[in-house]
C-alpha cells in the first residue's frame, strides 16, 4: 500500500464516519424523512471513496464528486487479490449519488422545491443500499 500510518489512521476515520452516516441514514428512512436519509447515504459513499484514495494515493480529492480519471489511477492501484470486491462500482455508486449532494440538503432552490419533496422512499432505501455496499 502507498499511504503511510498517518494515511491509514485517517482512513480508518474516514471509515468510521461513513459507518456513521450509514446509521445515521437509516432513521430518517425509517420515520419517512426520505431526504435526510439520501443525503446521509451520499456521505458515508463519499467518505468511502475518499478512505480509498488515502490508502492508495497518500490524498483524497477535497469536493464531492471524483473525476474518472482520477478514479481510474486509483483501480490500478487497488491489488489483484482484492479486485473481487468490485471498486469500479464504488465509482459507479459516487458519481450517482454526488450529483444529489446538494439537492438532498437544500432542494432544488431555483424552482423553489424543498428536498423533502424530491425523494421518495425508493429513492432512500436505493442510497442506503449502495452505501451499505461500501
Amino acid at each position: 500500500m502507498v499511504g503511510g500510518g498517518k494515511n491509514i489512521q485517517m482512513a480508518e476515520s474516514f471509515l468510521k464516519r461513513a459507518s456513521n452516516k450509514l446509521n445515521e441514514a437509516r432513521s430518517p428512512l425509517e420515520n419517512h424523512y426520505y431526504a435526510e436519509s439520501v443525503s446521509a447515504s451520499q456521505e458515508c459513499i463519499e467518505l468511502s471513496v475518499k478512505a480509498i484514495f488515502l490508502l492508495l494515493q497518500e490524498e483524497y480529492p477535497k469536493r464531492h464528486e471524483f473525476k474518472e480519471e482520477e478514479f481510474e489511477a486509483i483501480l490500478e492501484k487497488i491489488p489483484e487479490k482484492l479486485k473481487y470486491l468490485g471498486f469500479p462500482k464504488l465509482y459507479l455508486y459516487s458519481k450517482f449519488w454526488s450529483t444529489f449532494y446538494t439537492v438532498a440538503k437544500y432542494g432544488l432552490e431555483k424552482i423553489g422545491v424543498g428536498p423533502e419533496k424530491l425523494f421518495e422512499k425508493e429513492e432512500a432505501e436505493l442510497a442506503l443500499k449502495h452505501a451499505d455496499k461500501c
